[in-house]
């Protein structure tokens, strides 16, 4: 049920992320500190923070619902989080000064990646 949870919870945040880089693509854009120098450019984001957003978001919304997937996707979520967060900090630490987005989205991030690695640590007993 808590595997469940989760999964749906991430489901609907990649929703909310996915609409709104679709709704307001060059405010979300600026928020996570891009620019576009030209259409190519705002091809290549809604493509990425739209379309593979939305993958994530209807491959978790299966998986929930379906029991024999849930462990998969919880697997493949733990895989990208600690992917995500690997490469958040060194390259935070590396680069430095960054804008309050940073901390506010790597936060989410660090937040979905520990409680999916608890949920897997507690499945795997």
């Amino acid at each position: 049920m808590m595997i469940q949870f989760y999964l749906l919870t991430n489901a609907f945040l990649y929703l909310l992320f996915t609409v709104w880089c679709l709704i307001k693509n060059e405010n979300s854009a600026r928020f996570l500190g891009y620019g576009f120098i030209n259409n190519t450019g705002k091809v290549e984001y809604l493509t990425i923070y739209t379309g593979l957003q939305l993958g994530f978001t209807v491959f978790l919304s299966i998986a929930a619902f379906k029991e024999e997937m849930r462990f998969t996707a919880l697997v493949f979520l733990v895989c990208l989080y600690l992917g995500i967060m690997l490469t958040r900090t060194s390259a935070a630490v590396y680069f430095g000064h960054l804008d309050k987005a940073t901390y506010w989205v790597g936060g989410l991030e660090y937040a979905l990646g520990i409680w999916g690695l608890v949920l897997l640590l507690c499945k795997s007993k």
